[in-house]
């Protein structure tokens, strides 16, 4: 349906204006059936099959649903150049004897201390400020601290020689309550093709929503 759609929309003359489908001309042009189903692939989720990972086209976007689980896998294929929105809402219970939550590209662990990562923490009444740190939770990072409540929207760039992710995030504990952080992570192997988005990790159990978007 998505192939179709495109060739459709490649037949008739770019609309200028912020939305084409929105154009009369060029809904008589493509058809109210053809932009009906453009709106509503748009809006739709992209299923896994259960197998394989998904293929996103550009604008294209995955959510998933997850209850009680330390393992959160993305099933979505990527490849050299691509750029990702990622965007994480849910809860769970803080554990100090935890990690940080991560994302693990291409589904397994890199190799010990292969990521550099920056970050800055923010809580009602202190900063934490600006460290460049070596990997040693040997993923991206998500969000700096455990806590009760959590959002987090990450941006993932692909490209095989300079492979990272730059993240802002927020939540909420009893202790010391409102958390703001941001976070820029660095996979320094400049030569492995980042294949399959990954997996994110979370302990302990975590339940929420995670959705994800192809942006280029």
């Amino acid at each position: 349906m998505w192939t179709a759609m495109q060739a459709a929309i490649a037949a008739v003359p770019p609309y200028q204006g912020s939305d084409p489908v929105a154009s009369a001309a060029y809904r008589a042009a493509v058809g109210e059936a053809m932009c009906t189903a453009i709106i509503s692939e748009q809006n739709s989720p992209v299923a896994w099959d259960g197998t394989n990972d998904r293929v996103l086209d550009v604008g294209q976007f995955t959510k998933d649903s997850f209850t009680s689980a330390t393992s959160m896998p993305l099933h979505i294929a990527c490849g050299d150049g691509q750029v990702y929105e990622i965007e994480i809402v849910g809860s769970y219970t803080p554990a100090a004897a935890t990690g940080n939550p991560i994302l693990k590209p291409n589904n397994s662990t890199p190799v010990t201390n292969s990521f550099t990562i920056q970050y800055g923490v923010q809580t009602q009444a202190t900063i934490v400020g600006n460290f460049s740190v070596a990997g040693a939770d040997n993923g991206f990072l998500l969000s700096a601290g455990q806590a009760s409540l959590l959002s987090a929207q990450a941006t993932i760039f692909t490209s095989t020689a300079t492979k990272r992710s730059s993240t802002h995030s927020s939540s909420y504990n009893t202790v010391p309550n409102y958390v703001s952080g941001w976070m820029d992570s660095t996979w320094n192997d400049t030569t492995t093709v980042w294949s399959s988005l990954g997996t994110i990790i979370m302990a302990p159990a975590w339940t929420g929503q995670i959705v994800c978007r192809r942006v280029a």
